[in-house]
């Protein structure tokens, strides 16, 4: 699994069709359920053209009526797929609206023979259609050779229906909702399914919001993190492109450890009391003081809001933002970063529930996330021992950023990948490339238990980089 552009996913070619969702539009009524602080954040910066998306190869030969069934079914289930937004006279001009689990259907439409190239590119366009404000929130694409016995079967959808898990968690339901309609499973069969909606969380999202003051201490602890200047964290080097530029930002994936390698890993964390993600976010600290000389790394940890069980398989924006602020000046020894990153990780974790974009309205906060980190677990996803199979993987739209530095990393059955977006600059090119051999190193060396012999190192390149200064 990778979490990747579409351009670097292999399109065969064959015969592409759209699969658009569809209303009739006197069932659509308001909805009284507010939108959360930060669905109306992205619709106040939002656009057409900037997408999130999955893809996998069906293992099936394409039964048309199979596959609309399962579309429909999928929509059925989640209903913040279900919501969108209209007019009127509140403080966004917008107001939710919603129509009833039977009353989407899915258009289908062939658009024919395009070579593999064409395919793909075709796609990409077609998916960048989506918008944060026009309802359908997301479409899906086929490509069928009939010489073969799967398909090609994509989505593309507006960041503000869905978060990267619910991208994961589409591979094995859509899977399983094809199998059961291809078996004849009836149209309230395939709908019926025990998830939250993402709807009524964003009220109690809203609510969380609406409690906070200017006072309140998350609003006082962004601020004190944010500084005088209320600017977040930029990465530590001079990577950026030329004000006004607007390039797209180059994007690569690379893996950073197998299995094996990041099993030893995960034991050698947990003997140290903590978690896999802050074993590698404490290499990705030493990478950076290796390669930039500084003794503090700051940067936004994006972390999920799923709090409540009924949520845990629901499709929707389950995401708050944790500010990390790790300083290792004065650590000698591997052990010392891991606590100090395991300690910022739970100062930053304890922000996470409260809407940032509230914050920013409270605390004046014009400036938004330009370096982040994000880890995520997906061993325990349905069905992730099987993407590999299925060539699965998640997607995101081309970004276009002069300054922005984003860092995804992923375990899964198979190890550990990273995935980054950056600015299309020479600099930016060898300094995350230079970075990332670096964290690959350390989390070798924290592989193979040399946590042991770290204190006893006299030096930065002793005992394998075991000792941080």
């Amino acid at each position: 699994m990778e979490y990747t552009e579409l351009s670097a996913y292999d399109v065969p070619p064959g015969v592409v069709s759209t699969w658009v969702p569809v209303v009739d539009p006197s069932l659509w009524h308001d909805d009284e359920r507010g939108l959360s602080p930060d669905h109306e954040a992205h619709l106040a910066q939002g656009d057409t053209g900037s997408w999130i998306g999955s893809v996998l190869r069906m293992p099936f030969r394409l039964d048309e009526g199979a596959l609309r069934a399962a579309l429909t079914a999928w929509l059925a289930r989640h209903e913040g797929l279900r919501s969108t937004v209209a007019p009127c006279d509140d403080a966004i001009g917008l107001r939710r609206r919603t129509v009833a689990a039977d009353a989407v259907d899915v258009a289908v439409r062939e658009i024919g023979w395009l070579g593999s190239g064409h395919s793909q590119r075709w796609i990409q366009d077609f998916f960048a259609s989506v918008s944060p404000f026009t309802w359908p929130h997301i479409v899906f694409a086929t490509v069928v050779d009939p010489q073969r016995g799967d398909f090609v079967l994509a989505f593309g959808a507006d960041h503000s229906v869905m978060d990267a898990y619910s991208q994961v968690l589409w591979f094995e339901e859509i899977v399983g909702l094809y199998e059961r309609a291809a078996a004849g499973a009836s149209a309230a069969e395939l709908a019926a399914f025990e998830v939250g909606s993402h709807v009524d969380h964003s009220a109690r999202d809203r609510a969380v919001a609406a409690a906070l003051t200017a006072s309140s201490e998350p609003v006082v602890t962004w601020l004190d993190y944010l500084g005088p200047e209320k600017r977040f964290p930029r990465f530590p080097a001079p990577i950026e492109l030329p004000a006004g530029s607007a390039l797209p930002q180059t994007s690569i994936s690379v893996w950073l450890a197998g299995s094996e390698q990041t099993e030893r890993l995960n034991a050698v964390c947990r003997r140290l009391g903590t978690s896999l993600q802050t074993g590698l976010l404490a290499s990705v600290s030493l990478a950076f003081h290796e390669a930039f000389g500084n003794d503090r790394l700051r940067y936004v940890l994006p972390m999920h809001t799923r709090s409540l069980r009924e949520h845990s398989a629901a499709v929707g924006w389950y995401v708050g933002l944790a500010p990390i602020d790790v300083d290792i000046a004065g650590l000698h020894t591997v052990e010392e970063l891991v606590r100090a990153v395991h300690a910022a990780i739970a100062r930053g974790k304890e922000l996470v529930p409260f809407p940032f974009p509230r914050i920013a309205e409270l605390g004046a906060i014009a400036d938004g996330p330009h370096f982040a980190l994000s880890y995520v677990d997906t061993r325990f996803v349905p069905g992730s021992d099987r993407w590999d199979q299925w060539d699965a993987r998640a997607l995101r739209s081309t970004s276009y950023s002069g300054d922005e530095v984003y860092f995804w990393f992923i375990r899964t059955h198979e190890g550990l990948n990273v995935s980054a977006r950056y600015p299309a600059t020479l600099a930016a090119e060898r300094a995350v490339r230079a970075l990332l051999e670096r964290v690959a190193f350390h989390l070798d060396v924290m592989g193979q238990d040399v946590m042991s012999a770290a204190a006893a190192a006299p030096a930065a390149g002793h005992a394998a980089g075991a000792t941080v200064a």
